[in-house]
């Protein structure tokens, strides 16, 4: 009876796979059940590794789909997968949500049954909101989504009307690694180099967030995590930055040894460091003027274009998230021109900024 059963069980398994193999291949992978995953019934080793880092990313989070999937919205051409391919052959969004949004996934950014290829689908140069044109290989599939929704030559002006939205959006990292599209007061010198790592690391974006994706612990770094370090996983890719000839060899943390007091404490700290106590410092005089509170842009009318200026500085180096890696020249100097200018506003009276005024803690 058992051998019987084994070979009921059996003949039903090999029935099965038949049956996914024999599964016919077209660019509609919405015929697919679960396409993301099912991709690895019949694709498995490389992409088994792809399948288990992107598990550990964001994307595969899908923390915002079904906030953002709404009708009347472009959240969704970056926030779900149909969204973002619907976005891409029509360049708008449908009036309705979609029936079911699926996270950012295999082929949200490649289309192997269309062309054949593990290809990104945007290689084309990215141009961003203020018209600067962002041009590195695979990563301008990146900046498809991680640019700031926010042209800020048109967008910030004299008695401007600022919402708690107020800003470039999250995750404005092409505009900040270019070193473009922040409120540059009038007078300010922002002539430096280039940042490095959109000029000598290859494909900007990936050639840190997807390195060495065989060396970690797991799939929680590198690859198609996207990760740099992950909290609580002593491991992390800082030696890629030792690997670069940048550094030194001896590189083992992202927050190394600033060389100079950016952020006026008495103490040089690590550039992030530097970089945290400046934004700490430009929020403490954005609430005193009354368009911060606790961390968050106060829903009001602004009616100087430079006040507002340093606000969208703040969020525009705050939503870039590498506190200072991507562009450390540049976003060091956005904050100490926003800082000098709002430190030099008079206060206005508590009951307008909703505050007394507080020390300001690094200046």
């Amino acid at each position: 009876m058992d051998k019987l059963k084994f070979l009921v069980i059996g003949a039903a398994l090999l029935v099965l796979l038949l049956v996914g193999c024999e599964r016919e291949i077209t660019g509609n992978f919405a015929e697919i059940d679960n396409a993301d995953e099912d991709c690895l019934v019949c694709h498995a080793g490389l992409l088994d590794q792809a399948q288990g880092e992107w598990a550990n990313s964001t994307h595969a989070s899908g923390a915002n789909v079904d906030y953002t999937n709404r009708g009347g919205s472009d959240c969704g051409r970056c926030h779900n997968q149909d969204g973002y391919l619907y976005y891409l052959e029509n360049s708008t969004l449908p009036d309705e949500p979609f029936e079911s949004a699926k996270a950012i996934g295999c082929f949200t950014c490649h289309d192997p049954h269309g062309t054949g290829t593990l290809a990104v689908r945007q290689t084309d140069p990215y141009v961003l909101e203020n018209g600067y044109i962002f041009d590195h290989d695979d990563a301008n599939q990146c900046a498809a989504c991680h640019h700031a929704r926010f042209d800020v030559t048109s967008d910030i002006y004299d008695n401007i009307e600022v919402s708690r939205r107020f800003g470039p959006h999250h995750s404005n990292q092409s505009d900040m690694i270019s070193g473009t599209n922040g409120w540059e007061f009038p007078g300010e010198d922002y002539q430096f180099p280039l940042s490095p790592h959109v000029n000598q690391v290859e494909e900007a974006c990936v050639g840190c967030h997807m390195a060495n994706p065989r060396t970690h612990a797991g799939y929680v770094l590198g690859g198609h995590s996207w990760n740099m370090h992950v909290e609580g996983v002593e491991d992390n890719l800082a030696g890629v930055c030792a690997a670069s000839s940048c550094h030194g060899e001896d590189v083992e943390e992202y927050d190394f040894l600033a060389d100079a007091d950016y952020d006026n404490d008495g103490t040089i700290e690590g550039y992030q460091t530097e970089i945290h106590g400046m934004l700490d410092s430009l929020a403490v005089l954005l609430e005193i003027q009354g368009v911060l509170e606790d961390g968050s842009q106060f829903a009001t009318t602004i009616a100087d274009a430079n006040l507002a200026g340093a606000l969208y500085n703040w969020v525009f180096v705050e939503e870039d998230q590498s506190s200072g890696i991507h562009n450390f020249n540049y976003a060091r100097s956005l904050l100490e021109a926003s800082i000098d200018y709002v430190d030099g506003l008079p206060a206005p009276p508590p009951t307008v900024a909703g505050t007394a005024p507080k020390m300001v803690y690094s200046h």
